[in-house]
């Protein structure tokens, strides 16, 4: 008898957990309270309520180019630029969910209240869950959870002497939708990461003024890198990945001061790259120079339509603010003796299983932030939670998993000044991967198949990869490994140009550096792969 899976939410993590659930044999149930897949992917203009959620505003284009955006088995379309727009990624989920059937598991209007663990869990380690919709309740029992309610539900404002006192609008931007409101207003745009970045440039061209209140500054991400790829698939190539931080930070930071004078735009930050905030926008730099967007420091208090700093400067004038100042973890449905909201207290092994539960029958997905591409994190966790489930994977033992839980949160405190749930897209998968077993091994590659060994080093980290080998292996993976690079412009690459041929001395000469680059990627590799 397959064994039931409760998988709370039919976004991202939802569609990916009820995936890896029919690929281990598992029957998921998928309960979405809206009535759409794809979570905050879905835009229709609406204001932000408790019920609908926050969604995506109408002029979003993605930070992460595609192939590193793409679930491990399903790539994007060729003919689709590099950065999607919320409407390629939404009808893209849309694919997804038709391409693998997983439509006939999800129950719409189904809102978990509940979870909670069943009379006989100490025997069996199953789960209550508790579901309304249409106004009757209902409970159902299953074997497994798997919790994909993500982390965008919850603004998180700061609390700021005055602030309710103030006499204009005041949002968070995940309820920003459009510019329309904020036409001929003088905007205060709080935050210095990727939401207050984008939310200031959008309304900057509209405004009659925005001013952005940083408490400390952030480098700031072109999409465009080196020879005018995604910077994203520059920046996470496997031999690139494999070089020490401050040598990554010292090239990398070069790159983003060559043409910008952070002090002069009021961008400077205290940390250091890696350690800072970032926004991703091609545009911010130039709506600072050309005075649409002033940066201002941090706030000290609120009145009636105006605004004090630090430094003690004043606005007078304010008409609006948007909070660009991130998400709090919520899990209402769930009590916090199993699952803390408090990310200092919380103990998640991995960002995937409750530490203390005495049955590894409930698992998280999607209740941290990516730096990097989201899907194919999300997609591992749901491989790790169901192979767990299945008994294919074992955690260590409970001193060793509250042991590397301090160690991340220790580490996350050391690197950022605060607690955090944040992790690096790339090396996050690459040790998923590895409990999964499927994380090639560069070295078994170099005897086995030493052309794709070569391209796997000298190109992007993409999800394919962990389709290469292990469970749930894909035929396809390899041609995908091995396209990455052409499938990045093929889709803006409307009008061809016949390039003459290198000269064949030039091409031998690339080659021997690349081998010799994989020898030394070789001699860093350890267990099974790069870290």
């Amino acid at each position: 008898m397959e064994k039931r899976v409760a998988v709370i939410g039919a976004g991202v993590g939802g569609l990916a957990a009820s995936k890896a659930c029919l690929e281990e044999g598992l029957l998921p149930f998928v309960y979405e309270k809206g009535d759409k897949i794809g979570g905050l992917w879905n835009y229709d203009g609406t204001e932000w309520t408790d019920s609908t959620g926050p969604h995506v505003y109408k002029s979003l284009v993605t930070n992460t180019s595609k192939e590193l955006t793409a679930f491990s088995d399903f790539p994007f379309p060729e003919d689709w630029a590099p950065y999607l727009t919320h409407q390629q990624v939404l009808q893209y989920l849309h694919m997804y969910a038709d391409h693998f059937n997983l439509r006939k598991h999800i129950q719409f209007h189904h809102e978990v209240t509940q979870i909670e663990k069943a009379w006989d869990y100490d025997v069996t380690g199953k789960w209550l869950v508790h579901v309304e919709s249409d106004g009757l309740q209902k409970e159902e029992t299953f074997d497994y959870v798997i919790i994909c309610t993500g982390f965008f539900s919850k603004a998180a404002i700061p609390s700021y002497p005055g602030l309710e006192n103030f006499g204009g609008i005041v949002i968070h931007s995940n309820q920003y939708r459009t510019h329309d409101k904020f036409v001929d207003k003088n905007v205060l745009v709080v935050g210095n990461s990727f939401s207050a970045g984008d939310v200031a440039v959008d309304v900057s061209t509209y405004s009659k003024q925005v001013y952005l209140s940083m408490r400390d500054g952030c480098f700031v991400f072109p999409k465009r890198g080196a020879g005018g790829w995604p910077i994203d698939v520059v920046t996470n190539t496997r031999w690139r990945l494999s070089l020490p931080e401050w040598l990554n930070r010292m090239i990398f930071q070069r790159f983003l001061e060559k043409d910008v004078n952070y002090e002069a735009l009021g961008l400077k930050t205290k940390r250091k790259l890696f350690h800072s905030k970032v926004i991703a926008n091609d545009f911010i730099l130039n709506q600072i120079i050309h005075g649409k967007v002033k940066t201002r420091p941090g706030i000290k208090m609120f009145f009636d339509h105006g605004v004090e700093f630090e430094d003690g400067t004043r606005l007078e004038d304010v008409d609006a603010i948007v909070f660009g100042t991130g998400y709090a973890l919520t899990t209402p449905f769930i009590s916090d003796d199993i699952l803390s909201d408090d990310i200092e207290t919380r103990e998640v092994y991995k960002y995937i299983l409750p530490a203390r539960l005495k049955h590894n029958t409930l698992a998280c997905v999607g209740l941290l932030a990516f730096h990097g591409s989201a899907i194919p994190g999300l997609e591992l966790q749901s491989r790790w939670a169901t192979r767990l489930f299945r008994g294919d994977l074992v955690p260590p033992r409970l001193p060793e998993i509250l042991g590397s839980i301090e160690a991340q949160r220790q580490a996350m405190y050391d690197r950022f000044g605060k607690h955090g749930i944040w992790v690096t897209t790339a090396y996050y998968c690459d040790d998923l991967a590895a409990d999964i077993g499927c994380l090639p091994s560069l070295l078994s590659l170099a005897f086995s198949d030493p052309v794709l060994a070569l391209h796997m080093l000298l190109s992007p980290a993409v999800p394919p990869t962990y389709r290469l080998v292990g469970p749930k292996s894909w035929n396809g993976a390899r041609e995908a490994v091995m396209k990455c690079w052409e499938k990045n412009i093929s889709g803006t690459r409307g009008r061809v140009v016949e390039s003459s041929r290198k000269e064949s001395g030039t091409y031998l000469k690339l080659v021997i550096l690349a081998f010799v680059l994989l020898l030394s990627a070789l001699a860093m590799t350890y267990f099974f792969g790069i870290r």
